[in-house]
């Protein structure tokens, strides 16, 4: 009987072993699973939110995500859009870019940007356009998040 519970103790041992270097070795996998059938996803507040419009402008592209007023029980009276510029060659020293971010064909603002030195500065022309909140050095360019103001 003393050998039984030697052999069973460690043959749990051995397969509790197993269980534990299965888990860590298929971490990512099973984090992935489990985020996918849960449906997390994160917060636009911290993507940019999707992509609306891609501008391919030879040396560099634009990027423009769409408005975030994404809030936690329902959309907020501020938010902002994400502007990202990536270099396929080398970015202009100064990028100029005219927007349009609610889809109606006028410019809403233009967003000048210092590539040398992150300074961003804006002209708007829409009255829910309210300031440059913080520009991004990224690895392949840069990213500007402008603050907006609910109008509807």
């Amino acid at each position: 009987m003393k050998k039984l519970k030697v052999v069973l103790g460690y043959t749990a041992a051995i397969l509790t072993m197993f269980v534990v270097l299965a888990t860590f070795l298929g971490n990512n996998y099973f984090s992935r699973m489990l985020v996918s059938a849960a449906g997390i996803k994160v917060s636009p507040r911290y993507t940019g939110g999707e992509v609306m419009k891609v501008i391919e402008h030879g040396a560099y592209r634009t990027i423009m995500h769409r408005p975030v007023f994404d809030g936690l029980i329902g959309d907020r009276e501020k938010g902002f859009i994400q502007i990202k510029w990536e270099a396929t060659a080398a970015l202009p020293p100064v990028i100029s870019e005219p927007v349009d971010y609610d889809g109606d064909n006028s410019i809403d603002f233009v967003i000048t940007l210092d590539t040398d030195t992150g300074e961003a500065k804006i002209i708007g022309y829409n009255p829910a356009v309210q300031a440059v909140e913080r520009t991004y050095r990224l690895d392949k360019g840069w990213a500007v998040r402008v603050l907006l103001r609910k109008t509807s």
